[in-house]
């Protein structure tokens, strides 16, 4: 009897053991499972993000440096000579494109240094054409005014801006598509192509 009871109570403190055994191991599952972030211990949380951030770059055209002649007062001379400024036109570079600028005449702070242009600003320039290294430049209306000598100090500043522009290397005038007699440096009227060399009073300094 003693042997029986004995026996019962191993069999019961060996159940015991085993399912003590059973409660501290870990569950194994038959594959891989998908945890919750809210469930992980938050040094092993990841950070997502659905948002997505577009960088617009602005790009504009690039743009090539131009010379333009106005006019400035030379205080050592006590005479008007023409001033090299500087502007930005979109490539090709063409002489109508230098023209144009000049045409609109110097900015407000130009105006402010002394600049100024005899160059009337309701003409314009119809067009350009350059034929063996000769730009003709033809305009809308009459764009020297005044005494001669502001209307050969005009023509110096379109002669000495078309000069600039690379393969000119003499210029001709029409207005509205007729060829034009224009005043050179000294007074006299001439038809035949101009050049720095036609202005020599006005040349820069």
């Amino acid at each position: 009897m003693r042997r029986r009871w004995a026996r019962a109570v191993r069999l019961v403190a060996l159940g015991a053991v085993l399912a003590l055994a059973g409660a501290c191991s870990a569950p194994i599952d038959s594959g891989p499972r998908t945890l919750r972030a809210a469930s992980l211990p938050p040094d092993l949380r990841g950070t997502t993000s659905t948002s997505t951030t577009t960088t617009t770059i602005a790009t504009t055209g690039e743009s090539e440096e131009v010379t333009i002649y106005f006019i400035k007062n030379d205080p050592a001379s006590n005479t008007d000579r023409l001033v090299p400024v500087k502007r930005r036109i979109s490539p090709p570079v063409t002489a109508l494109k230098v023209l144009q600028k000049l045409f609109a005449g110097p900015t407000q702070q130009e105006r402010l240094d002394g600049l100024r242009t005899d160059v009337n600003p309701d003409s314009t320039v119809l067009n350009v054409a350059i034929e063996a290294k000769i730009a003709t430049v033809n305009y809308s209306r009459d764009f020297a005014f005044g005494q001669l000598t502001e209307q050969i100090k005009a023509f110096a500043q379109v002669v000495f801006t078309a000069l600039d522009v690379e393969g000119v290397t003499g210029v001709l005038f029409e207005q509205n598509g007729r060829r034009e007699e224009v005043p050179s440096g000294d007074g006299s009227s001439t038809s035949a192509p101009l050049g720095r060399a036609s202005y020599p009073q006005q040349t820069p300094r």
